[in-house]
């Protein structure tokens, strides 16, 4: 599901602490707006049914092993169509090696190409934790918010009623200010 947040794609890239295989002309500006990632499996055995090129696409064991099974001629017809789509970026994890006519394609199409050597699994999991973070749904409000033993208050009322005041003596007793004026909730 699209979101109305987005974030840098370089900025997944360097959280996740990808490598960068190819870069795309607009990788500084390019952005995402989905938590969803894709595996394209199927979409390199041909079928495109309901695809959507602007998830990460991930490729592990899984498709690496189907990969292996082609010929280098069916494997760059295969990434020839999977990189025709405007993918976001494809991410090749587990210690997979690139194959020639992926890097190819990615430079023909000028398309993003990053590595990992983490788990696919592991890795999907973080990926889409922090897509979700990122992309989260949220409301700014006016207020203070205190951390009053490990749990977050929120101080909101009129402007003047005193809730900069009210933090300030928290604080002066050993909580911590995390946010005065506006809070993203």
């Amino acid at each position: 599901m699209r979101s109305k947040y987005s974030v840098k794609l370089k900025t997944i890239v360097e959280e996740m602490g990808l490598t960068i295989v190819h870069k795309s002309k607009d990788y500084e500006k390019a952005v995402l707006r989905t938590a969803d990632i894709n595996r394209p499996a199927l979409q390199l055995t041909g079928f495109y049914n309901y695809f959507d090129p602007h998830r990460l696409q991930i490729i592990g064991r899984v498709e690496s092993t189907y990969l292996d099974t082609l010929t280098s001629e069916q494997r760059r017809a295969a990434f020839e169509t999977f990189m025709g789509y405007d993918i976001a970026g494809l991410i090749i994890c587990h210690e997979v090696p690139i194959f020639p006519e992926c890097l190819d394609m990615a430079k023909r199409f000028v398309r993003n190409v990053f590595t990992i050597d983490d788990d696919t699994s592991n890795f999907q999991a973080e990926l889409i934790s922090s897509l979700r973070n990122h992309l989260a749904p949220r409301t700014t409000m006016h207020g203070v918010l205190v951390d009053v033993y490990g749990e977050g208050v929120l101080l909101t009322g009129n402007s003047g009623i005193g809730k900069s005041e009210t933090a300030l003596e928290l604080v002066k007793r050993g909580h911590r200010l995390v946010a005065d004026d506006a809070v993203d909730i």
